[in-house]
């Protein structure tokens, strides 16, 4: 760097090391001066420095959005096309993504608000059916197990009628159901079967004298339509003592009551009339305001609040009445 002076010849920097307060003080007047080839003094005005490009990411970043482009051009493009390449620069580094196309396939699968549309749409319409406590809870377990199969994969859609190597989305937890160590992200909460713990929940086994349901001395023959309204609560306070619950760890909870909302008497003489020559069984008469478990359920809704403002901001509730649209709670 230049020696500079002031205006009268006397040295104010010797052309190393930091410039002093008052030769950058003078430096920015335009009152310092270097000599030139001639030992003339002319003002010395300081060469522009280009700055250094800032990243506007992180190398990670980087490698992040790359992966995410590179599958998202991988699954749009079905040409049987044996690899593609695809690179980035980086200020670090050149980012390569390298796409194989292993075969073509037809795909199908259920995502989480289809699978749960239909075992609402099932449940609601075998609960009419006169079936029995147990065969509802025998239905639910069966239903579930059908519906895993059918769900689309973690990243993409399930192959259909063809054995594919993506892995399924994960399952989802059921209360009642069997205790399990698996936690999933979604929990299903059938409010109609007897709890976990109940008295009368059914341990089946054949009888010798008659090919009948037995539980605990019990015959579970009684309507699974009209005896599911007394479990409601208890579940539903079950549910908001577990642990998996208050920890936050499921981020979307469905409410399953399979009755039919009447919003009038009208609406339930002529269901009644409808339904009289189908074996279908008449519903009690209520609807949303006047609910029998009204209270319990304004109790989980407070519960689920709760969860959202302290542990998991992203929690969703969401209630499924008889076969009406699913209806997402605000929390």
């Amino acid at each position: 760097m230049a020696t500079l002076y002031d205006e009268q010849g006397t040295q104010i920097y010797a052309g190393r090391g930091k410039y002093s307060r008052r030769a950058r003080n003078m430096i920015e007047q335009r009152a310092a001066y270097m000599r030139n080839e001639d030992e003339q003094l002319v003002v010395y005005v300081p060469e522009l420095q280009t700055p250094v490009p800032q990243r506007a990411s992180t190398l990670e970043q980087d490698t992040q959005k790359l992966k995410r482009d590179a599958q998202r051009l991988g699954q749009q493009l079905g040409l049987g096309l044996d690899e593609i390449e695809v690179r980035r620069e980086t200020p670090e580094a050149v980012l390569i993504a390298h796409l194989k196309q292993m075969s073509t396939a037809v795909l199908a699968g259920l995502d989480s608000d289809q699978a749960a549309k239909l075992m609402q749409t099932l449940t609601y319409w075998i609960l009419r059916q006169n079936i029995s406590v147990h065969d509802h809870d025998e239905f639910v377990r069966n239903m579930h197990q059908l519906i895993n199969d059918m769900r689309v994969p973690t990243s993409g859609s399930a192959v259909l009628n063809r054995d594919g190597v993506q892995s399924r989305e994960e399952a989802v937890n059921v209360h009642p159901g069997a205790p399990t160590s698996n936690v999933y992200n979604e929990l299903w909460v059938h409010a109609f079967l007897p709890p976990n713990s109940h008295r009368c929940r059914p341990s089946v086994r054949q009888a010798e004298h008659d090919n009948g349901v037995q539980a605990d001395g019990q015959i579970w023959f009684d309507p699974a339509l009209m005896a599911g309204t007394e479990f409601v609560c208890n579940n539903l306070h079950q549910v908001s003592s577990l642990a998996s619950f208050r920890q936050g760890r499921h981020g979307i909870i469905r409410v399953y009551l399979p009755y039919n909302p009447r919003q009038n008497f009208s609406d339930d003489n002529e269901s009644s009339h409808w339904f009289r020559d189908r074996g279908h069984l008449q519903e009690p008469h209520f609807g949303q305001e006047n609910e029998p478990w009204r209270n319990c359920l304004e109790r989980f809704i407070d519960a689920c609040a709760n969860i959202k403002n302290t542990v998991r901001t992203d929690l969703r509730l969401i209630i499924h009445r008889g076969s009406e649209a699913p209806q997402e709670v605000i929390l």
